[in-house]
């Protein structure tokens, strides 16, 4: 049976997205990564990544149009930079390790959605990318095409910046994944909060 896999993101809004996606722009300049730029817009991953069959799929937007119900818009907010040079999701010669991000932090109401979205909807689908038990919020700003030498480079250049800004949690989106390693993704569909 064919299935498709899909992420559970809360893309960035407004002033938020612009200031995040200029860095992204600024970071690509500097490392030569695009990735970032090209196949996916700023966001928090906030669910499991799930491989659903199409007669599961309208049962999932069923579920995630529930939980979005119940839902206020949650603030957090950016605390820094991260990085990492021995990603596990790496593909030799197509995926490299190196990934280069936002912290964001992990406020007890970005705590519990993500527990909530856990609880309620993905653990009763198959994970084709299960989050670890620990919930690590980021906003990812290389990845996939980032060289060892653009790694370098972009860490250094985070090194003497700052950069905070407030983050609003305001939807779940259903986000379809594909290419190699589905690290391409198209938006499938919102789910706005209530409050």
């Amino acid at each position: 049976m064919e299935t498709k896999k899909f992420s559970l993101v809360t893309y960035l809004i407004e002033n938020e997205y612009g200031k995040v996606r200029g860095l992204q722009e600024r970071l690509s300049e500097l490392t030569g990564s695009t990735k970032c730029l090209t196949d996916w817009q700023p966001h928090i991953t906030v669910g499991d990544g799930l491989e659903v069959t199409a007669e599961q799929l309208s049962e999932i937007e069923n579920k995630l149009q529930k939980f979005a119900e119940r839902q206020q818009t949650i603030v957090t907010k950016i605390t820094g930079f991260g990085g990492i040079d021995n990603w596990k999701g790496a593909v030799e010669g197509k995926i490299t390790p190196y990934i280069i991000w936002l912290d964001v932090e992990v406020s007890a109401e970005l705590l519990k959605l993500w527990t909530e979205l856990r609880d309620t909807v993905t653990a009763h689908y198959l994970a084709w990318l299960p989050r670890s038990q620990n919930y690590v919020p980021h906003v990812t700003l290389a990845f996939a095409d980032l060289t060892e030498e653009g790694y370098e480079k972009g860490m250094e250049y985070l090194a003497k910046e700052s950069f905070e800004s407030p983050l609003t949690v305001s939807h779940v989106a259903l986000v379809e994944c594909y290419g190699v390693g589905n690290m391409t993704s198209r938006e499938y569909k919102q789910f706005p909060f209530l409050g």
